[in-house]
């Protein structure tokens, strides 16, 4: 009994990693500029009936699509950040349904990051024009020209565009909801200025 106790307290302590309370600077950077990005981009679809026809209106929509490329580029990055540094865990006391409401609300949000700027980049491409990328290249082509495949991907594009800005005001919602209601610190996970 002896000896395996002096055994035991001869052996260094094993380092365990602590725990992440929250999202590291990379991930908070993905983060808000792929939300801001959805935004403006949001916005700038809405807003383009207010801009005549013409080179005005042209460069806005370039701008539009340029813009949901970045988005898609960064999401690939944020799965791909998100597997290499995992996110902080939620609270252990978080009920059972709240857990799965959060992993399934994260990955329909996911899934719209990237059907809405895809679907968006065919759709061009099947209307007969060509996707560039802040006017310093062309994507490749991706679908030839079909109109009828066209106008279907334009209403998944703006369906999908819609379903994205719904999810994410729930999305952030919830996030207020966590934060001051269940004070459990959600939110102060993902904000920049948030207690280290």
């Amino acid at each position: 009994m002896s000896n395996a106790y002096s055994e035991a307290a001869a052996r260094p302590p094993v380092k365990t990693r602590p725990v992440k309370t929250r999202y590291d600077g990379v991930m908070l950077f993905l983060h808000w500029s792929v939300a801001l990005l959805i935004l403006v981009a949001f916005v700038i679809a809405q807003g383009r009936g207010l801009v005549p026809r013409g080179p005005e209106r042209t460069a806005l929509m370039d701008l539009h699509r340029s813009l949901g490329v970045l988005v898609l580029a960064l999401v690939a990055l944020r799965m791909v950040w998100r597997a290499v540094s995992p996110p902080p865990p939620m609270s252990a006391d978080t009920a059972p349904l709240l857990l799965f409401a959060a992993k399934a609300g994260h990955l329909a949000l996911y899934a719209l990051m990237i059907a809405v700027p895809l679907a968006g980049v065919t759709m061009t491409q099947a209307h007969g024009h060509p996707v560039a990328f802040f006017g310093l290249f062309t994507l490749p082509t991706l679908v030839g020209e079909n109109h009828a495949f066209g106008d279907t991907l334009e209403k998944l594009h703006e369906l999908f565009g819609t379903a994205i800005i719904v999810l994410a005001g729930l999305h952030a919602a919830a996030a207020l909801v966590h934060q001051y209601v269940l004070k459990d610190g959600t939110l102060s996970r993902m904000l920049p200025w948030g207690n280290r």
